[in-house]
């Protein structure tokens, strides 16, 4: 576990693009704990919905009265969830689905945890996974060891642009309608037929013409055409990343970044992520451990099937359908592009909820 104690300078309350009432909530948690009413609080959101972005932010928020540890994998010791002396009385913990294991016997940590949280005189904001809350609330109810539980909405619409072009300077990216213009010439040839009665025929002489209608419609609106085929060219991509994402601001990171030929990106580079699934039971199981918890190593993964043969087919059956992907840590994560059809395949076989 690792412990990050707030030194910041004292800011104006924060925003978070769409979270705002969120912050607001939790902030009056803390503050009503000064006053002696103890509450503590869990932020529960899906993958890549930004609780970690929330908690960073609430950590920002409160100067000299806060401490953050983060766990990054299965808490194995219980002397890792233990507080140093120095733990200021507002202790934020980062991702604590990490502290159970889905098997038998594996809930010791856990319930170490939930003593810590209820027995001392500090309060807790935590972050857990949905997936995993859903879980352990049904199992140990959860829920009452955090009375406020603020789950983290879905991206507004509003929210997406400002979210993803924030990351660029202002006419750094170009938008490309994918259209080839349509111009009309600025000079043409045209024939004009000349009657010679000495020959008692007619003749086509070429003669060169200036294109009025193309100087009093185009050249003179160039700029401003070009600029609203650019317009409605983002408009399009937005729109289209805004329908695969679903309110979900690491997948409409993901999808914009799949379709970004830097610092080009057009509509029909947006793709429409759809994957038609085919698992085993087991393949389905550890499919739901790794959405539940986020990412896992394989180590772990061994652990709560107790096969390491069949955990290598697996993964490597996870891995060819490009449902997961191993990360610089060594762990197995849902790609983001296919997390909507992951979601989707596991409810429907009820081993998410």
């Amino acid at each position: 576990m690792e412990a990050h104690i707030n030194n910041i300078d004292e800011k104006g309350f924060g925003e978070i693009l769409g979270l705002r009432e969120e912050i607001g909530e939790i902030q009056v948690a803390i503050a009503d704990f000064e006053v002696g009413k103890k509450l503590n609080v869990a932020i529960i959101a899906g993958l890549f919905s930004g609780k970690t972005t929330l908690i960073n932010e609430i950590e920002k928020l409160n100067l000299n009265r806060a401490t953050k540890f983060t766990f990054s994998e299965i808490v194995r010791d219980k002397k890792e969830i233990f507080l140093p002396e120095d733990t200021k009385r507002v202790v934020l913990l980062d991702n604590c689905h990490f502290l159970y294991v889905r098997k038998p016997g594996g809930f010791e940590i856990f319930y170490e945890f939930l003593d810590m949280v209820s027995s001392q005189n500090r309060i807790f904001v935590t972050t857990w996974n949905l997936y995993s809350w859903k879980y352990l609330n049904e199992a140990f109810d959860l829920g009452k060891y955090f009375p406020i539980q603020i789950i983290i909405p879905p991206f507004e619409k509003e929210d997406l642009k400002p979210f993803i072009l924030g990351r660029y300077e202002e006419g750094e990216i170009i938008f490309d309608s994918g259209e080839e213009l349509e111009k009309e010439p600025f000079m043409y040839i045209t024939e004009y037929p000349i009657e010679l009665s000495s020959l008692g025929r007619k003749i086509e002489i070429p003669i060169l013409r200036i294109n009025i209608h193309y100087l009093k419609k185009h050249l003179l609106n160039e700029k401003e055409e070009e600029e609203e085929k650019e317009k409605t060219a983002e408009n399009r991509i937005f729109e289209k990343i805004n329908l695969e994402a679903k309110g979900n601001p690491g997948v409409a990171l993901r999808v914009w970044e799949l379709g970004l030929d830097y610092p080009h990106i057009k509509p029909d580079n947006i793709g429409n992520f759809s994957y038609d699934i085919e698992l085993e039971h087991e393949e389905a199981f550890v499919l739901s451990l790794i959405l539940s918890y986020q990412g896992l190593k394989m180590s772990e993964i061994i652990e709560m099937i107790d096969s390491a043969l069949r955990t290598d087919k697996v993964l490597f059956r996870l891995l060819n359908q490009e449902l997961v992907s191993k990360s610089e840590d060594n762990s197995f994560r849902i790609r983001p592009e296919a997390l909507r059809s992951v979601i989707a395949y596991l409810e429907k076989l009820r081993l998410v909820w």
